[in-house]
Protein backbone atom coordinates (compact mmCIF):
# COMPACT_ATOMS: atom_id res chain seq x y z
CA UNK A 1 0.00 0.00 0.00
CA UNK A 2 1.77 3.64 -1.15
CA UNK A 3 -0.79 5.85 1.30
CA UNK A 4 -1.94 4.87 4.57
CA UNK A 5 -5.43 2.53 4.41
CA UNK A 6 -7.23 6.02 6.38
CA UNK A 7 -5.73 8.12 3.62
CA UNK A 8 -6.86 6.17 0.96
CA UNK A 9 -10.03 5.56 2.10
CA UNK A 10 -10.86 9.16 2.53
CA UNK A 11 -9.52 10.05 -0.84
CA UNK A 12 -10.01 7.23 -3.38
CA UNK A 13 -13.19 5.73 -1.60
CA UNK A 14 -14.98 8.85 -0.13
CA UNK A 15 -15.25 12.91 -0.15
CA UNK A 16 -12.13 13.58 1.57
CA UNK A 17 -10.84 14.11 4.95
CA UNK A 18 -13.24 16.51 7.21
CA UNK A 19 -11.26 17.87 10.21
CA UNK A 20 -12.44 16.06 13.62
CA UNK A 21 -14.26 13.22 11.41
CA UNK A 22 -12.22 10.24 11.61
CA UNK A 23 -11.55 8.47 8.24
CA UNK A 24 -12.74 4.64 8.11
CA UNK A 25 -10.18 2.47 9.54
CA UNK A 26 -10.83 -1.17 7.86
CA UNK A 27 -13.27 -2.32 4.87
CA UNK A 28 -15.80 -3.04 7.56
CA UNK A 29 -16.14 0.31 8.45
CA UNK A 30 -16.30 1.44 4.58
CA UNK A 31 -19.26 -1.16 4.01
CA UNK A 32 -21.37 -0.01 7.34
CA UNK A 33 -21.42 3.45 5.80
CA UNK A 34 -23.58 2.05 3.67
CA UNK A 35 -26.18 0.58 5.79
CA UNK A 36 -25.82 4.10 7.47
CA UNK A 37 -26.61 5.80 4.45
CA UNK A 38 -29.80 4.10 3.93
CA UNK A 39 -31.09 4.75 7.62
CA UNK A 40 -30.44 8.57 7.36
CA UNK A 41 -33.14 9.66 4.51
CA UNK A 42 -31.01 12.94 2.13
CA UNK A 43 -31.44 16.51 3.00
CA UNK A 44 -32.80 16.49 -0.74
CA UNK A 45 -35.99 17.27 -1.50
CA UNK A 46 -35.96 20.21 0.63
CA UNK A 47 -37.93 19.09 3.76
CA UNK A 48 -38.43 15.49 2.81
CA UNK A 49 -39.15 12.92 0.00
CA UNK A 50 -42.96 13.43 1.22
CA UNK A 51 -42.68 17.37 1.11
CA UNK A 52 -40.85 16.53 -2.72
CA UNK A 53 -44.07 14.55 -3.46
CA UNK A 54 -46.33 17.22 -2.33
CA UNK A 55 -44.66 19.64 -4.30
CA UNK A 56 -45.54 17.97 -7.23
CA UNK A 57 -48.69 17.39 -6.41
CA UNK A 58 -49.21 21.09 -5.56
CA UNK A 59 -47.48 21.88 -8.73
CA UNK A 60 -50.18 20.13 -11.04
CA UNK A 61 -52.97 21.99 -9.47
CA UNK A 62 -51.44 25.22 -10.10
CA UNK A 63 -50.86 24.10 -13.47
CA UNK A 64 -54.64 23.56 -13.93
CA UNK A 65 -55.70 26.50 -12.22
CA UNK A 66 -53.26 28.50 -14.92
CA UNK A 67 -54.79 27.00 -18.00
CA UNK A 68 -58.21 28.17 -16.52
CA UNK A 69 -56.89 31.69 -16.00
CA UNK A 70 -55.15 31.69 -19.60
CA UNK A 71 -58.72 31.24 -21.38
CA UNK A 72 -59.63 34.87 -19.56
CA UNK A 73 -56.26 37.10 -20.22
CA UNK A 74 -54.12 38.14 -23.30
CA UNK A 75 -51.10 37.05 -24.48
CA UNK A 76 -49.35 38.71 -22.55
CA UNK A 77 -50.85 38.11 -19.54
CA UNK A 78 -50.49 34.30 -20.07
CA UNK A 79 -46.76 34.98 -20.66
CA UNK A 80 -46.09 36.65 -17.40
CA UNK A 81 -47.75 34.07 -15.91
CA UNK A 82 -45.93 31.52 -17.20
CA UNK A 83 -42.66 32.90 -16.39
CA UNK A 84 -43.96 32.76 -12.70
CA UNK A 85 -44.66 29.61 -12.68
CA UNK A 86 -41.42 28.45 -13.93
CA UNK A 87 -39.79 30.86 -11.79
CA UNK A 88 -41.26 28.69 -8.86
CA UNK A 89 -40.35 25.73 -10.41
CA UNK A 90 -36.32 27.04 -11.02
CA UNK A 91 -36.21 28.14 -7.63
CA UNK A 92 -37.30 24.70 -6.33
CA UNK A 93 -34.92 22.94 -8.28
CA UNK A 94 -32.05 25.82 -6.90
CA UNK A 95 -32.69 25.01 -3.21
CA UNK A 96 -32.38 21.18 -3.89
CA UNK A 97 -29.70 21.72 -5.94
CA UNK A 98 -27.73 23.36 -2.89
CA UNK A 99 -29.20 20.32 -0.49
CA UNK A 100 -27.23 17.84 -2.54
CA UNK A 101 -23.96 19.73 -2.08
CA UNK A 102 -25.27 19.65 1.43
CA UNK A 103 -25.82 16.40 1.42
CA UNK A 104 -22.22 15.16 0.42
CA UNK A 105 -20.94 17.79 2.21
CA UNK A 106 -22.43 16.98 5.72
CA UNK A 107 -22.49 13.19 5.37
CA UNK A 108 -20.19 11.16 7.48
CA UNK A 109 -20.93 8.39 4.64
CA UNK A 110 -18.31 9.19 2.01
CA UNK A 111 -18.61 5.90 0.28
CA UNK A 112 -22.12 6.09 0.32
CA UNK A 113 -22.34 9.57 -1.04
CA UNK A 114 -19.92 8.25 -3.49
CA UNK A 115 -22.03 5.73 -4.76
CA UNK A 116 -24.73 7.70 -4.93
CA UNK A 117 -23.48 9.92 -7.68
CA UNK A 118 -21.90 6.93 -9.21
CA UNK A 119 -25.08 5.22 -9.78
CA UNK A 120 -26.88 8.61 -10.56
CA UNK A 121 -24.56 8.81 -13.19
CA UNK A 122 -25.25 5.20 -14.51
CA UNK A 123 -28.85 6.15 -14.38
CA UNK A 124 -28.54 9.40 -15.80
CA UNK A 125 -31.65 11.72 -15.77
CA UNK A 126 -32.01 15.11 -16.40
CA UNK A 127 -33.75 17.95 -14.65
CA UNK A 128 -34.34 20.68 -17.49
CA UNK A 129 -35.93 17.86 -19.98
CA UNK A 130 -39.32 19.37 -18.93
CA UNK A 131 -41.06 21.70 -16.54
CA UNK A 132 -41.94 19.07 -13.86
CA UNK A 133 -38.32 17.41 -14.04
CA UNK A 134 -36.98 20.53 -12.10
CA UNK A 135 -39.43 18.69 -9.21
CA UNK A 136 -39.41 15.53 -10.13
CA UNK A 137 -35.52 14.52 -10.51
CA UNK A 138 -34.16 15.52 -6.84
CA UNK A 139 -37.18 12.83 -5.97
CA UNK A 140 -35.95 10.32 -8.23
CA UNK A 141 -33.01 10.14 -6.51
CA UNK A 142 -33.59 9.86 -2.94
CA UNK A 143 -36.67 7.00 -4.07
CA UNK A 144 -35.41 5.33 -6.58
CA UNK A 145 -31.35 5.27 -6.45
CA UNK A 146 -30.12 5.90 -3.12
CA UNK A 147 -32.62 3.04 -1.20
CA UNK A 148 -31.32 0.20 -4.00
CA UNK A 149 -27.95 1.08 -4.90
CA UNK A 150 -26.43 -1.43 -1.94
CA UNK A 151 -29.20 -4.67 -2.46
CA UNK A 152 -29.63 -6.75 -5.64
CA UNK A 153 -28.79 -4.80 -8.98
CA UNK A 154 -31.48 -6.03 -10.68
CA UNK A 155 -33.95 -4.24 -8.38
CA UNK A 156 -31.93 -0.98 -8.76
CA UNK A 157 -32.42 -1.13 -12.40
CA UNK A 158 -36.32 -1.55 -12.21
CA UNK A 159 -35.97 1.14 -9.56
CA UNK A 160 -34.43 3.48 -11.58
CA UNK A 161 -35.75 2.59 -15.48
CA UNK A 162 -39.30 2.29 -14.34
CA UNK A 163 -39.31 5.47 -12.40
CA UNK A 164 -40.88 8.43 -14.36
CA UNK A 165 -38.58 10.64 -14.17
CA UNK A 166 -36.64 8.17 -16.72
CA UNK A 167 -39.86 7.54 -18.40
CA UNK A 168 -40.17 10.82 -19.12
CA UNK A 169 -36.18 12.06 -19.75
CA UNK A 170 -36.35 8.79 -22.89
CA UNK A 171 -39.54 9.50 -23.91
CA UNK A 172 -40.94 6.50 -22.99
CA UNK A 173 -44.03 8.49 -22.51
CA UNK A 174 -44.20 8.69 -25.75
CA UNK A 175 -43.82 5.37 -27.16
CA UNK A 176 -47.68 3.94 -28.27
CA UNK A 177 -47.05 -0.22 -29.96
CA UNK A 178 -48.17 0.33 -33.31
CA UNK A 179 -50.67 -2.48 -33.10
CA UNK A 180 -52.01 -0.99 -29.62
CA UNK A 181 -55.13 0.47 -29.22
CA UNK A 182 -53.75 3.65 -28.63
CA UNK A 183 -51.10 3.73 -31.39
CA UNK A 184 -54.06 2.74 -34.07
CA UNK A 185 -55.99 5.47 -32.45
CA UNK A 186 -53.36 7.95 -32.41
CA UNK A 187 -51.12 7.23 -35.51
CA UNK A 188 -48.10 6.97 -33.35
CA UNK A 189 -45.29 4.44 -33.00
CA UNK A 190 -42.48 3.13 -31.11
CA UNK A 191 -39.85 4.95 -29.76
CA UNK A 192 -36.84 3.11 -29.07
CA UNK A 193 -35.16 5.43 -26.77
CA UNK A 194 -35.62 3.62 -23.61
CA UNK A 195 -35.00 0.30 -25.30
CA UNK A 196 -31.80 1.06 -26.53
CA UNK A 197 -30.32 2.44 -23.22
CA UNK A 198 -31.52 -0.36 -21.08
CA UNK A 199 -29.27 -2.60 -23.11
CA UNK A 200 -26.43 -0.13 -24.08
CA UNK A 201 -25.97 1.87 -20.79
CA UNK A 202 -28.05 0.50 -18.12
CA UNK A 203 -26.94 -3.39 -18.36
CA UNK A 204 -25.14 -5.33 -21.00
CA UNK A 205 -23.09 -2.38 -22.44
CA UNK A 206 -22.16 -1.60 -25.65
CA UNK A 207 -20.44 -4.09 -27.82
CA UNK A 208 -21.85 -7.20 -25.74
CA UNK A 209 -23.45 -8.83 -28.59
CA UNK A 210 -27.04 -7.57 -28.55
CA UNK A 211 -28.02 -6.00 -31.85
CA UNK A 212 -31.16 -3.54 -33.20
CA UNK A 213 -33.32 -6.66 -33.28
CA UNK A 214 -32.88 -6.72 -29.35
CA UNK A 215 -33.42 -2.84 -29.06
CA UNK A 216 -36.65 -2.75 -31.13
CA UNK A 217 -38.04 -5.79 -29.04
CA UNK A 218 -36.95 -4.46 -25.90
CA UNK A 219 -38.84 -1.00 -26.69
CA UNK A 220 -42.10 -3.11 -27.76
CA UNK A 221 -42.23 -4.97 -24.31
CA UNK A 222 -41.61 -1.43 -22.30
CA UNK A 223 -44.83 -0.32 -24.07
CA UNK A 224 -47.70 0.61 -21.67
CA UNK A 225 -45.28 1.93 -18.84
CA UNK A 226 -45.91 5.71 -19.13
CA UNK A 227 -45.93 8.27 -16.18
CA UNK A 228 -50.01 9.33 -14.64
CA UNK A 229 -49.75 12.99 -15.12
CA UNK A 230 -52.03 13.82 -12.15
CA UNK A 231 -49.68 12.33 -9.70
CA UNK A 232 -46.18 11.79 -11.68
CA UNK A 233 -45.95 8.23 -10.54
CA UNK A 234 -45.17 5.26 -13.20
CA UNK A 235 -48.23 3.18 -14.74
CA UNK A 236 -48.82 0.38 -16.57
CA UNK A 237 -51.35 1.31 -19.42
CA UNK A 238 -52.17 -2.17 -21.41
CA UNK A 239 -53.91 -0.01 -24.06
CA UNK A 240 -50.41 1.56 -25.28
CA UNK A 241 -48.98 -1.99 -25.63
CA UNK A 242 -47.71 -3.71 -27.60
CA UNK A 243 -49.22 -7.40 -28.25
CA UNK A 244 -47.36 -10.63 -29.20
CA UNK A 245 -44.42 -12.52 -28.40
CA UNK A 246 -40.76 -10.43 -28.50
CA UNK A 247 -37.43 -11.99 -28.35
CA UNK A 248 -34.51 -9.69 -26.53
CA UNK A 249 -31.14 -11.57 -26.02
CA UNK A 250 -31.99 -15.25 -26.48
CA UNK A 251 -35.03 -14.96 -24.11
CA UNK A 252 -38.61 -14.49 -25.24
CA UNK A 253 -41.16 -12.05 -23.41
CA UNK A 254 -45.47 -12.10 -24.27
CA UNK A 255 -46.31 -15.67 -24.63
CA UNK A 256 -48.41 -15.37 -21.77
CA UNK A 257 -49.91 -11.88 -22.37
CA UNK A 258 -48.49 -8.24 -22.64
CA UNK A 259 -47.90 -7.10 -18.87
CA UNK A 260 -45.34 -4.87 -16.72
CA UNK A 261 -44.63 -8.67 -15.61
CA UNK A 262 -42.94 -9.27 -18.79
CA UNK A 263 -40.77 -6.00 -18.59
CA UNK A 264 -39.66 -7.09 -14.49
CA UNK A 265 -38.99 -10.88 -16.17
CA UNK A 266 -36.51 -9.02 -19.01
CA UNK A 267 -34.52 -6.55 -16.69
CA UNK A 268 -33.99 -10.42 -14.72
CA UNK A 269 -32.87 -11.98 -17.64
CA UNK A 270 -30.67 -8.95 -18.88
CA UNK A 271 -29.26 -8.24 -15.12
CA UNK A 272 -28.64 -12.09 -15.16
CA UNK A 273 -26.49 -12.08 -18.43
CA UNK A 274 -22.67 -12.39 -17.96
CA UNK A 275 -22.09 -9.32 -20.10
CA UNK A 276 -23.75 -7.39 -17.72
CA UNK A 277 -21.89 -8.07 -14.72
CA UNK A 278 -18.57 -7.68 -16.54
CA UNK A 279 -20.07 -4.57 -17.68
CA UNK A 280 -21.30 -3.08 -14.83
CA UNK A 281 -18.21 -4.53 -12.40
CA UNK A 282 -15.75 -2.89 -15.42
CA UNK A 283 -17.27 0.57 -14.61
CA UNK A 284 -17.36 0.37 -10.67
CA UNK A 285 -13.67 -0.66 -10.83
CA UNK A 286 -13.24 2.66 -13.14
CA UNK A 287 -15.07 5.22 -11.30
CA UNK A 288 -12.93 4.12 -8.10
CA UNK A 289 -9.39 3.07 -9.32
CA UNK A 290 -7.98 3.71 -12.66
CA UNK A 291 -9.55 4.67 -16.28
CA UNK A 292 -7.90 0.92 -16.79
CA UNK A 293 -8.87 -0.63 -13.99
CA UNK A 294 -6.51 -4.03 -12.56
CA UNK A 295 -8.13 -7.17 -14.31
CA UNK A 296 -7.92 -9.38 -11.23
CA UNK A 297 -10.07 -6.46 -9.07
CA UNK A 298 -12.79 -6.71 -12.13
CA UNK A 299 -12.80 -10.56 -12.41
CA UNK A 300 -13.55 -10.88 -8.35
CA UNK A 301 -16.09 -8.35 -8.11
CA UNK A 302 -17.59 -10.14 -11.15
CA UNK A 303 -17.55 -13.80 -8.57
CA UNK A 304 -19.16 -12.16 -6.59
CA UNK A 305 -21.57 -11.11 -8.26
CA UNK A 306 -22.40 -14.17 -9.73
CA UNK A 307 -22.25 -15.70 -6.09
CA UNK A 308 -24.19 -13.61 -4.39
CA UNK A 309 -27.15 -12.94 -7.60
CA UNK A 310 -25.84 -9.68 -8.29
CA UNK A 311 -25.76 -8.54 -4.49
CA UNK A 312 -24.00 -5.19 -5.25
CA UNK A 313 -23.00 -4.76 -1.43
CA UNK A 314 -20.77 -8.04 -2.08
CA UNK A 315 -19.60 -6.47 -5.12
CA UNK A 316 -18.45 -3.72 -3.53
CA UNK A 317 -16.80 -5.76 -0.71
CA UNK A 318 -14.82 -7.80 -3.00
CA UNK A 319 -13.29 -4.28 -4.61
CA UNK A 320 -12.39 -2.91 -1.36
CA UNK A 321 -10.46 -6.33 -0.03
CA UNK A 322 -8.68 -6.68 -3.07
CA UNK A 323 -5.19 -5.47 -2.39
CA UNK A 324 -4.93 -4.27 -5.89
CA UNK A 325 -7.50 -1.34 -4.53
CA UNK A 326 -5.17 -0.08 -2.39
CA UNK A 327 -1.84 1.13 -4.75
CA UNK A 328 -1.19 3.40 -7.18
CA UNK A 329 -3.01 6.18 -6.00
CA UNK A 330 -3.97 9.74 -7.86
CA UNK A 331 -4.97 7.24 -11.21
CA UNK A 332 -8.35 9.28 -11.47
CA UNK A 333 -9.51 13.10 -11.47
CA UNK A 334 -12.05 14.36 -8.86
CA UNK A 335 -14.71 15.37 -10.79
CA UNK A 336 -15.53 18.88 -10.79
CA UNK A 337 -18.71 17.65 -7.70
CA UNK A 338 -16.28 15.17 -6.07
CA UNK A 339 -14.02 18.21 -5.86
CA UNK A 340 -16.29 21.21 -4.52
CA UNK A 341 -17.30 18.88 -1.92
CA UNK A 342 -13.91 17.66 -0.92
CA UNK A 343 -12.81 21.56 -0.60
CA UNK A 344 -15.91 22.54 1.40
CA UNK A 345 -15.51 19.12 4.02
CA UNK A 346 -11.67 20.34 4.14
CA UNK A 347 -12.76 24.04 4.78
CA UNK A 348 -14.72 22.31 7.82
CA UNK A 349 -17.66 23.80 6.69
CA UNK A 350 -20.95 23.34 9.07
CA UNK A 351 -24.38 23.16 8.39
CA UNK A 352 -24.92 27.02 9.07
CA UNK A 353 -22.17 27.65 6.50
CA UNK A 354 -23.85 25.38 4.42
CA UNK A 355 -27.29 27.48 4.29
CA UNK A 356 -25.59 30.66 4.74
CA UNK A 357 -24.30 29.48 1.37
CA UNK A 358 -27.43 28.48 -0.06
CA UNK A 359 -29.34 32.48 0.09
CA UNK A 360 -28.91 34.57 -2.04
CA UNK A 361 -30.89 37.59 -3.25
CA UNK A 362 -33.68 37.13 -5.59
CA UNK A 363 -33.87 39.90 -8.40
CA UNK A 364 -37.32 40.37 -10.31
CA UNK A 365 -37.83 38.41 -13.21
CA UNK A 366 -40.67 40.00 -14.37
CA UNK A 367 -42.97 43.65 -13.75
CA UNK A 368 -45.15 43.80 -10.40
CA UNK A 369 -48.79 42.92 -11.72
CA UNK A 370 -50.95 45.28 -12.59
CA UNK A 371 -54.31 46.26 -11.13
CA UNK A 372 -56.06 44.31 -13.78
CA UNK A 373 -53.68 41.32 -13.17
CA UNK A 374 -54.11 41.59 -9.43
CA UNK A 375 -57.66 41.29 -9.58
CA UNK A 376 -57.62 38.42 -11.59
CA UNK A 377 -55.39 36.83 -9.30
CA UNK A 378 -57.84 37.44 -6.44
CA UNK A 379 -60.90 35.85 -8.27
CA UNK A 380 -58.95 32.76 -9.18
CA UNK A 381 -57.44 32.22 -5.82
CA UNK A 382 -54.74 30.25 -6.27
CA UNK A 383 -51.55 30.43 -4.24
CA UNK A 384 -49.13 30.61 -7.16
CA UNK A 385 -51.13 33.47 -9.29
CA UNK A 386 -52.07 35.44 -6.48
CA UNK A 387 -47.98 35.99 -5.69
CA UNK A 388 -47.29 39.60 -7.98
CA UNK A 389 -43.36 39.11 -6.77
CA UNK A 390 -42.14 36.03 -7.48
CA UNK A 391 -38.31 36.53 -8.03
CA UNK A 392 -35.46 34.33 -9.58
CA UNK A 393 -33.11 33.06 -7.03
CA UNK A 394 -29.28 32.72 -8.02
CA UNK A 395 -27.40 30.39 -8.07
CA UNK A 396 -24.90 30.19 -5.30
CA UNK A 397 -20.99 31.05 -6.79
CA UNK A 398 -19.24 28.06 -4.11
CA UNK A 399 -21.90 25.60 -4.91
CA UNK A 400 -24.03 25.15 -8.13
CA UNK A 401 -23.06 28.08 -10.17
CA UNK A 402 -19.58 26.98 -9.37
CA UNK A 403 -19.84 23.13 -10.68
CA UNK A 404 -21.61 24.42 -13.49
CA UNK A 405 -18.71 26.41 -14.61
CA UNK A 406 -16.26 23.49 -14.22
CA UNK A 407 -18.66 21.20 -16.33
CA UNK A 408 -20.71 19.02 -14.44
CA UNK A 409 -23.97 21.08 -13.77
CA UNK A 410 -26.17 19.35 -10.84
CA UNK A 411 -28.82 16.72 -12.46
CA UNK A 412 -28.14 18.14 -16.00
CA UNK A 413 -25.38 15.33 -17.94
CA UNK A 414 -24.89 16.09 -21.33
CA UNK A 415 -26.43 12.70 -22.43
CA UNK A 416 -28.24 9.58 -21.17
CA UNK A 417 -24.40 8.31 -21.08
CA UNK A 418 -23.75 10.57 -18.51
CA UNK A 419 -20.60 12.62 -17.75
CA UNK A 420 -17.55 11.68 -19.10
CA UNK A 421 -15.26 9.74 -16.06
CA UNK A 422 -12.05 9.89 -17.72
CA UNK A 423 -9.12 11.54 -16.11
CA UNK A 424 -8.18 13.13 -19.06
CA UNK A 425 -12.02 14.81 -19.38
CA UNK A 426 -11.35 16.92 -15.76
CA UNK A 427 -7.83 17.34 -15.85
CA UNK A 428 -6.75 20.01 -19.02
CA UNK A 429 -6.10 23.38 -19.20
CA UNK A 430 -9.66 25.29 -19.32
CA UNK A 431 -11.24 22.99 -16.31
CA UNK A 432 -8.03 23.57 -14.15
CA UNK A 433 -8.21 27.28 -14.52
CA UNK A 434 -12.10 27.11 -13.31
CA UNK A 435 -10.95 25.13 -10.15
CA UNK A 436 -7.75 27.17 -9.05
CA UNK A 437 -10.42 30.42 -9.21
CA UNK A 438 -12.83 28.41 -7.09
CA UNK A 439 -10.03 27.31 -4.39
CA UNK A 440 -9.20 31.06 -4.43
CA UNK A 441 -12.90 32.11 -3.61
CA UNK A 442 -13.29 29.22 -0.88
CA UNK A 443 -10.33 29.92 0.40
CA UNK A 444 -11.34 34.15 0.94
CA UNK A 445 -15.03 33.67 1.98
CA UNK A 446 -14.22 30.08 3.93
CA UNK A 447 -10.70 30.09 4.98
CA UNK A 448 -10.78 32.31 8.06
CA UNK A 449 -8.02 31.99 10.51
CA UNK A 450 -7.17 28.43 9.12
CA UNK A 451 -3.02 27.49 9.06
CA UNK A 452 -2.28 26.47 5.71
CA UNK A 453 0.36 24.38 6.75
CA UNK A 454 -2.33 22.73 9.03
CA UNK A 455 -4.60 22.73 6.58
CA UNK A 456 -2.38 20.97 4.52
CA UNK A 457 -1.62 18.25 7.20
CA UNK A 458 -5.31 17.92 7.57
CA UNK A 459 -6.39 17.03 3.97
CA UNK A 460 -4.19 15.41 2.76
CA UNK A 461 -2.21 13.55 5.08
CA UNK A 462 0.54 11.66 3.56
CA UNK A 463 -1.00 12.04 0.07
CA UNK A 464 1.09 15.43 0.06
CA UNK A 465 4.30 15.83 -1.51
CA UNK A 466 7.59 17.13 -0.60
CA UNK A 467 7.31 19.78 -3.75
CA UNK A 468 3.61 21.12 -2.35
CA UNK A 469 4.26 20.88 1.19
CA UNK A 470 7.54 23.11 0.31
CA UNK A 471 4.91 25.81 -1.74
CA UNK A 472 2.45 25.84 0.58
CA UNK A 473 5.26 27.39 3.57
CA UNK A 474 6.25 29.94 1.32
CA UNK A 475 2.82 31.16 0.53
CA UNK A 476 3.08 34.95 0.89
CA UNK A 477 -0.53 35.09 3.14
CA UNK A 478 -3.08 32.47 4.46
CA UNK A 479 -5.41 32.58 1.72
CA UNK A 480 -2.85 32.13 -0.94
CA UNK A 481 -1.52 28.76 1.01
CA UNK A 482 -5.58 27.23 1.72
CA UNK A 483 -5.84 28.23 -2.34
CA UNK A 484 -2.32 26.54 -3.05
CA UNK A 485 -3.37 23.05 -1.37
CA UNK A 486 -7.02 22.92 -2.86
CA UNK A 487 -5.31 23.67 -6.64
CA UNK A 488 -2.71 21.43 -5.86
CA UNK A 489 -2.32 17.76 -7.77
CA UNK A 490 -3.13 15.88 -4.95
CA UNK A 491 -6.48 17.36 -3.83
CA UNK A 492 -7.39 16.84 -7.81
CA UNK A 493 -6.67 13.32 -7.85
CA UNK A 494 -7.56 9.84 -5.95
Amino acid sequence: MSLTFSTMAAIRFGTGFRPGQMPPENVEDILMQLDAGLRAPPVFPAGGLAAGRQRISDAVVELAALREFNKTVDDVTKRRYRIRFLTGLNNTLAADEHARFMQAVLSPNGFNERLASFWLNHFSVSSRKEDFARLLVPVYEAEAIRPHMAGRFADLVKAAVLHPAMLIYLDQVKSFGPSSPQGMKRKTGLNENLGRELLELHTLGAGSGYDQSDVRNAAFILTGMTVDRRTYRARYAVNMAEPGERMVFGKTYGGGGRGQREIGAMIEDLVAAPETRKHICHKIARHFLADTPPVDVVDAMTTAWQRNDGDLTAVYAAMLKHPASWHDEGQKAKLPFDYIVSGLRALETDEDAMRDLGLSKPKPTIPAADEAMASASQENADPMLADPEVRKVRPNPLTVQAVARLGQPVWRPPSPAGFDDGFAAWIAGGPLADRIAWARLAATKLGGDIDPRDFLRDTLRDAARQDTIDIVSKAPNRQMGLALVLASPEFNRR
